[in-house]
């Protein structure tokens, strides 16, 4: 019952929101460029692609070593089944 009224006033505000009609006569208003929120746009842009580039090359460098670090020659261990299969293989 009460989701059917909530509803019907979402509808309502929707229609009533389509419906209206804005217009921007002022004739006070000025047709100025803001330049100032223009750079200030740019230089947060600027920096988030600064900022991104800098972590992969972080994220890349970091993985190169890791892999770097891998494959120095590691003292190999024995699986279950190499040690079944070296088990038979001495059986024989």
């Amino acid at each position: 019952m009460t989701f059917g009224f909530f509803s019907a006033i979402t509808v309502m505000l929707l229609i009533d929101t389509l419906v209206m009609k804005v217009h921007g006569n002022d004739p006070n208003s000025t047709n100025e460029k803001e330049v100032k929120y223009a750079l200030i746009g740019a230089g947060i842009g600027l920096f988030f692609s600064v900022i991104f580039v800098v972590v992969k090359l972080y994220m890349l460098k970091k993985h190169m070593l890791d892999n770097d670090l891998s494959d120095i020659e590691q003292p190999r261990r024995s699986s279950v089944r190499t040690v079944m299969v070296d088990l038979r293989k001495d059986s024989r």
